[in-house]
């Protein structure tokens, strides 16, 4: 019997995250698998501690201290906007495109390819960088 409650324990969890992930955008999934992984590494230390191997449970939190600070440090500088209002000024969008005020619409247009060829998503590139570089030449360009 108690076989047949896991059982159907871990039927509804599985649909649960199924439905999850059919409506959730990357953001949150991300997010979902911090949480998880999070939980998990606390329960480890925790187990550990408990079962007299303290000792182990610190070498587990030293260990994995460095990937956190890495982690928080990313984020930091990822999600900083460039203005209070996000909206980018053309002095930003001169130094994203690394260009020089007054440049024309086919420097603005040259720089902005060639850029993008190197920092698209489809090549491997960033999501965040191609919307900033999108945002740049549409500031200049308006």
């Amino acid at each position: 019997m108690p076989y047949l409650i896991l059982a159907i324990g871990l039927i509804i969890g599985i649909y649960g995250l199924y439905r999850f992930f059919l409506t959730a955008d990357v953001k949150q999934i991300k997010a979902l698998g911090l949480s998880v992984f999070a939980v998990i590494i606390g329960i480890a230390i925790l187990v550990l501690a408990l079962t007299g191997r303290f000792p182990a449970a610190l070498a587990l939190a030293g260990a994995i201290l460095p990937f956190y600070i890495a982690y928080r440090r990313g984020k930091q500088v990822g999600d900083q906007s460039p203005s209070p209002d996000g909206i980018m000024t053309e002095k930003e969008a001169l130094e994203v495109l690394g260009l020089e005020p007054g440049a024309t619409k086919d420097q603005i247009t040259d720089s902005y390819k060639k850029l993008m060829m190197k920092v698209h998503p489809d090549s491997e590139g960033s999501d965040w960088m191609a919307a900033k570089l999108n945002q740049a030449r549409d500031t200049l360009l308006k």
